[in-house]
């Protein structure tokens, strides 16, 4: 099995883990220690101390966007951890926003110039020999969330619409079946199923761990009851357990919960889980 230690979610378990809306993920596979994601500030790290985990001993570190309640704690990791290996799938120094009101807000990473050559800025798909796959979406057949439409990127100087061609799809794969990790699922939970499918086939699809983006944490808005029954019809005929939290709402995962059942597992900081 694979087995996740949460390090920061939105909530916690108990008082001495700290919580903030983003999200970081310690992942042990094939001997190889795997973070995803740093989470919004340095809570991560305070949290792995409290949790005997050393971060000194990540192998890989995968951001899984370019979005700063993903990527802002960057720095403190590259303080605790010089050898690590570094991916994106984008380029470090695009700009990202959400507007609020008449307001641009940045929600993009600010990493130290003197950091940036340890980053592997990559375009493609890659993998690793520890089965171990870090993929670019490339289905959009499937609908996706509707709060992806107050989200952008900075191009010539003018804000357009995210495509979010910047969120990659880590991938496991254990006795012979694939995990897969997607952080907050911008490119929709089904078209990142999908992906999986098309790239890596003939694989069963055992798991699936991250947020799927159903609710907005700034407007407290969920997304439309018609849309979560597309997802659960869909999920329903797949049969792959889901864990999740983060920007999926707790309210929204007690929806899906009641209509999926035993599959739908909540992560919260602290939180371990073999997946």
């Amino acid at each position: 099995m694979v087995k996740i230690n949460v390090l920061l979610e939105n909530y916690s378990i108990n008082d001495k883990l700290k919580a903030k809306h983003g999200l970081s993920i310690m992942i042990q596979h094939n001997e190889k220690n795997i973070l995803l994601d740093v989470g919004p500030n340095n809570y991560f790290a305070k949290n792995a101390i409290k949790q005997n985990i050393n971060l000194q001993n990540i192998d890989y570190l995968f951001l899984s966007h370019n979005h700063s309640d993903h990527t802002s704690g960057i720095n403190e990791f590259m303080k605790l951890n010089n050898t690590a290996e570094v991916y994106l799938m984008d380029k470090i120094n695009n700009k990202y926003y959400t507007k609020l009101l008449f307001f641009n807000i940045f929600i993009g990473t600010k990493l130290e110039r003197k950091y940036y050559s340890r980053i592997k800025q990559i375009k493609n798909d890659i993998s690793f020999n520890e089965k171990l796959y870090f993929l670019k979406n490339n289905t959009t057949e499937y609908k996706k969330p509707n709060f992806n439409k107050v989200l952008f990127k900075k191009e010539n100087g003018k804000l357009i619409n995210d495509t979010f061609e910047h969120e990659g799809i880590l991938v496991l794969e254990d006795d012979n079946e694939l995990i897969i990790f997607n952080s907050c699922s911008h490119n929709g939970v089904l078209n990142i199923i999908e992906t999986v499918k098309k790239k890596i086939p003939n694989k069963n699809i055992r798991s699936y761990v991250g947020g799927l983006h159903l609710f907005n944490p700034i407007t407290k808005e969920k997304e439309s009851k018609e849309y979560l029954d597309y997802l659960i019809k869909n999920l329903g005929k797949m049969k792959i357990n889901i864990y999740t939290g983060h920007c999926t709402g707790r309210s929204i995962l007690e929806y899906l919960n009641n209509n999926l059942g035993k599959s739908i597992n909540e992560i919260n900081t602290g939180m371990e889980y073999n997946v």
